[in-house]
């Protein structure tokens, strides 16, 4: 599920849930803002109590509002993510004063289930969840008007910002929930991970949806310096930033929405 409609009856909300099979697993990638994802994957004949597992971007309303309704409809699998996932967290501005984190019903459901993780780990053969990625000066992230308290005295710089690795048949894909550590860095560390100078996909959130155009244009090159052959951008991307990838990266891009299945084979 994703913010852009399919056009299919499908429901879209402004969210991400993606459903990843690698290494004859299924792991769910983020719940969106509420059970809509649920609902998605009734229609199109996807039982997501059977999942493996769960992994969790980081602790956005977003990103972990359907995670009750998950749980109510039997799923029991692991849930990774950061330690700093349940953290309270607050979007504050001239126009905006909102509490975006995890809420505390949410915090509540997790004891026994939530495997807190650092570093990377793998989840299936060719899936790994990657987080603490490493943020060098100079590259963009998108973490501004975040905070840890309602009081805007303690900044959050998201240190739960997670990305999946996949290693497929046609190379590295990178699967991104909203990329708060900014996409060069994201990107630049998945490849020294899998040890590999390009990379084949990218998919999901690369939070450029208020971006300057010169964070568009860095955004554009690191993926041209990777090589990238396919980039699938969604959720906080924005349509602005998209339209700049289309039109700097021709032939390459192709906008994720609700419903979109790919395979990597």
């Amino acid at each position: 599920m994703d913010n852009r409609p399919d056009g299919q009856g499908l429901g879209s909300e402004w969210g991400l849930s993606l459903l990843v099979a690698a290494g004859g697993q299924k792991w769910l990638w983020d719940t969106g803002k509420s059970g809509l994802f649920l609902d998605n994957a009734q229609r199109l004949g996807l039982d997501l109590s059977r999942i493996d597992g769960l992994a969790l971007s980081h602790g956005h309303y977003d990103h972990v509002g359907g995670l009750a309704a998950l749980i109510h409809a039997g799923f029991r699998g692991p849930i990774v993510a950061h330690p700093a996932l349940t953290r309270q967290r607050f979007s504050i501005n001239a126009s905006e004063h909102k509490d975006v984190g995890m809420q505390a019903e949410l915090r509540a459901l997790l004891p026994g289930s939530l495997q807190q993780t650092t570093g990377n780990r793998f989840l299936a053969p060719g899936l790994r969840f990657v987080t603490d990625i490493p943020r060098l000066p100079g590259r963009f992230t998108a973490t501004t008007h975040l905070y840890l308290d309602s009081e805007a005295s303690k900044p959050d710089d998201l240190p739960d910002d997670a990305f999946l690795l996949m290693d497929t048949p046609r190379g590295a894909v990178v699967v991104l929930g909203c990329c708060h550590s900014g996409l060069a860095n994201s990107l630049l560390h998945a490849a020294e991970l899998a040890n590999v100078n390009k990379l084949h996909a990218v998919v999901g959130g690369m939070h450029l949806y208020s971006a300057a155009q010169d964070a568009q244009e860095e955004a554009a090159k690191v993926l041209e310096t990777l090589e990238c052959e396919i980039i699938f951008p969604g959720h906080c991307t924005g349509d602005a930033s998209i339209s700049f990838l289309e039109q700097r990266l021709p032939g390459r891009v192709r906008p994720l929405h609700t419903g979109l299945f790919f395979a990597f084979s």
